[in-house]
Formats: C-alpha cells, structure tokens, sequence
C-alpha cells in the first residue's frame, strides 16, 4: 500500500492524508472534490491547499489555501494563479511537479527555503490528483508541512518583495 512508503513514514500526518485520500477515491481511479471529507482532515485543514489546473496543465490556481499555508508565506494564495506567486527556477519546478500530479502520479517533495543566503525554512509537501469526474485530473490536493529555520518563527516569507531560492533536498513519485 502507498502510505506504506519509507519517504512518508516519519510523519503520521503525511500518511494520514494519504489513507483519506486512498478511501475517498474507493473504485474509482481518482477522488473528487466532493469525495473529500473536510470531517476527515479537520485537525489538518490549516495544512492544505487545493489547485486548479487550466488548460491541461498549462496554468495552475489555488482554490483555497489553509491558515497555516496562508500564514508561512504572508499572503492568500486562493484564487491566485502560480504563475502569479513564482517565477523563474521555482515556477518551473513548482510546475513539473504540478504536472506529474495531473498526469496521475502522486509526489512528495522536502525543499529547503532560503532568503539573502539565510536559511528560513524546511517544506515538506505530499500532493495528490483530484478528478471532477473520478476519471479525469483536473486538480491537486496538497498537504504542506513548515519547519522554520534560523530563528524565523512567526514571521512570514514574503518571497514576493524579498525572494527566496528553493533547494529541492528531496522529491519522489508516490505510487498510487
């Protein structure tokens, strides 16, 4: 089974998630938006993020975004496009894997955030397909976790004024 994987075995939120998600899609090749039980993730909520894709993966927005999502990087992502948060080497990563998400293959990802050389932050994030129809992707189910680094805690990253590099430390297929 998926939540079995050794990459998600050091947290129990991440699998968690994972199992929700295995038992909302039951038969069907992948969950809806209407398979997700908010009951379900109540205590993790502030932990989850939703995309749209447009275009098959051309462009991506942000249905909503968790307080705790929301109050690490300083600003609301809902409703926003990702091309509208990220530019350059982050975009393009951040979309490659947005991309194997919608092509049907889960990815857990660990990136290290640095500002002006200084580290501030380990990001830990599970994302998983979603389907309006439980047969076609059309969106993501993301699950993040912050770790705060260097003193920074409470302060959010406001990488769109000051930005950051992003140091991808690790990033895996999680078979579903």
């Amino acid at each position: 089974m998926a939540a079995d994987l050794p990459i998600l075995a050091h947290d129990a939120r991440l699998n968690y998630v994972l199992a929700c998600w295995q038992r909302w899609r039951g038969a069907h090749a992948w969950p809806a938006h209407e398979d997700i039980d908010p009951l379900d993730l109540k205590a993790l909520l502030p932990n989850l993020f939703l995309l749209e894709s447009i275009d098959a993966g051309r462009r991506f927005r942000f249905l909503l975004a968790g307080r705790t999502v929301r109050a690490n990087l300083g600003f609301e992502l809902s409703r926003r496009h990702l091309d509208e948060l990220f530019s350059g080497p982050q975009l393009a990563q951040a979309e490659t894997y947005y991309r194997q998400v919608i092509a049907g293959q889960g990815h857990y990802g660990v990136q290290h955030w640095l500002q002006r050389d200084r580290p501030i932050m380990e990001f830990r994030r599970l994302l998983l397909p979603l389907a309006a129809d439980r047969q076609h992707i059309d969106g993501i189910l993301g699950f993040g976790l912050y770790e705060r680094l260097d003193g920074n805690a409470g302060e959010p990253v406001d990488h769109l004024n000051d930005p950051v590099s992003i140091t991808v430390l690790a990033a895996h297929a999680v078979p579903l």
